[in-house]
């Protein structure tokens, strides 16, 4: 029994030590430079911001995009999603001081995919811009947003989605996990591909006309629209434009947002499953997806094996002789939940204490591709902070947290399945 544990265990960490070697390659790979600024033509642009409740937010949301940097016009289009709250109220306000800021109202709360299709029948430019409503954007994110749309004939270009910094050490991991994502975003994007536009994202009014706007079928419309571009052929392409989100401060709210965003990925891949391993969309199709559902297929087997090895070590080394809580427990849960333990258990395998098995040197190999890939990320997508140590220090619990809710969404797809693109906070 233990042996197949290991086994299983040892093809798993292969697979994702093969997945961090090429992804570490790539990250090295070089591209050719962006041409110099003066060369773009910027164009008039048209930013959506799809609301539903959003009274806390959507102020600073607005503001934020009126004073951030761009050489033409642009108009802000608010539609509001059937808002409970003050969302109207606030964004009416603002539309009588501003000409630039329009907002419509849906006719009944239809979801963020209806949402934004309404904006986008009712922008003047070529150039959409769609925005979450709980984001602020940095002052030259909307320059960097546009720009590839020059340069490379872009359908669409993606941008960077950071958390908005807080004093909650949730934040910081989501924060953290943001970062790793839009790592193996700009990754992908060095051999082409692109595909996913989580809450910013540019496209062309002309590419979401001809495929028929966002589509209202899945819970993960973000994703949907990128791989329905790419099958209509556009062009798309990542950009280094970056906002700032909210994101959930409470146990609750996060599991209820990635419970959703998992049930969202595995609608869009059913949906799409005919582009999984088809060489006819390249990479995406035999590479960047495949690795998306890898997650799914490890959380189904990693998780229940370290949940025996994490508690089958506690009742058998102390719950058997009665000591439910002590120091040494405390110790023992400690190690097994930081890089402390990986520590620990690497300096006594190699003192003689544990077996230097297959399960060990696999998963030694891909503990060290794992922290060299976060540090490569964290360095190239952030400025240095203390508290991503403590983060990555801590990492293991969140991971697998976040491991365990793509299970749950899995399982609750099979038995429940949801159709529905209706959203709620998720704060």
């Amino acid at each position: 029994m233990l042996e197949m544990l290991e086994t299983i265990l040892s093809l798993l960490f292969v697979v994702l030590a093969i997945f961090y070697t090429s992804w570490i390659a790539l990250f090295f790979y070089p591209t050719n430079k962006d041409k110099n600024l003066r060369d773009v033509v910027f164009q008039n642009i048209s930013i959506i911001i799809p609301a539903h409740n959003e009274e806390r937010f959507i102020l600073n949301t607005i503001k934020s995009v009126l004073s951030a940097r761009y050489p033409r016009g642009r108009e802000i289009i608010v539609v509001n999603d059937r808002s409970t709250d003050r969302t109207e109220e606030i964004v009416r306000e603002i539309s009588a001081k501003n000409m630039r800021v329009r907002i419509y109202n849906t006719e009944k709360h239809s979801g963020k995919a209806a949402a934004i299709n309404l904006g986008i029948k009712k922008a003047r430019n070529d150039i959409i811009i769609s925005l979450d409503a709980d984001s602020e954007v940095e002052d030259e994110a909307l320059i960097k947003i546009v720009k590839p749309f020059s340069e490379r004939g872009a359908g669409a270009v993606s941008g960077i989605v950071r958390a908005k910094d807080g004093r909650n050490p949730l934040i910081w991991f989501q924060d953290f996990e943001y970062l790793l994502s839009s790592g193996w975003r700009f990754i992908f994007n060095k051999i082409n591909g692109t595909y996913f536009f989580p809450g910013f994202g540019a496209f062309r009014k002309t590419a979401l006309e001809e495929i028929g706007g966002f589509s209202k079928d899945t819970l993960s419309e973000d994703l949907d629209i990128g791989i329905r571009l790419k099958k209509a052929g556009y062009g798309l392409v990542m950009s280094d434009a970056t906002i700032y989100t909210r994101v959930p401060e409470t146990p609750k709210g996060l599991i209820k947002q990635r419970i959703r965003w998992g049930i969202g990925t595995i609608q869009v891949m059913k949906k799409h499953s005919d582009v999984i391993f088809n060489r006819k969309y390249g990479v995406v199709g035999l590479y960047c997806i495949p690795t998306q559902i890898y997650w799914y297929v490890y959380g189904f087997l990693y998780l229940p094996i370290v949940s025996y090895q994490i508690f089958g070590g506690y009742l058998e080394s102390f719950a058997a002789h009665k000591n439910y809580l002590s120091l040494e427990v405390a110790k023992y849960f400690f190690s097994w939940f930081s890089v402390y333990g990986m520590i620990e258990y690497t300096y006594k395998s190699f003192i003689g204490t544990y077996s230097m098995d297959l399960a060990f040197f696999t998963l030694l190999i891909m503990f060290s591709l794992y922290m060299l890939y976060n540090i490569l990320m964290m360095l190239k997508f952030s400025k240095p902070k203390i508290r991503f140590l403590f983060v990555i220090f801590f990492l293991f619990p969140y991971y697998l947290i976040i491991l365990c809710l793509l299970v749950v969404s899995c399982l609750y797809n099979i038995y429940n399945p949801m159709n529905s693109n209706r959203w709620e906070k998720s704060i």
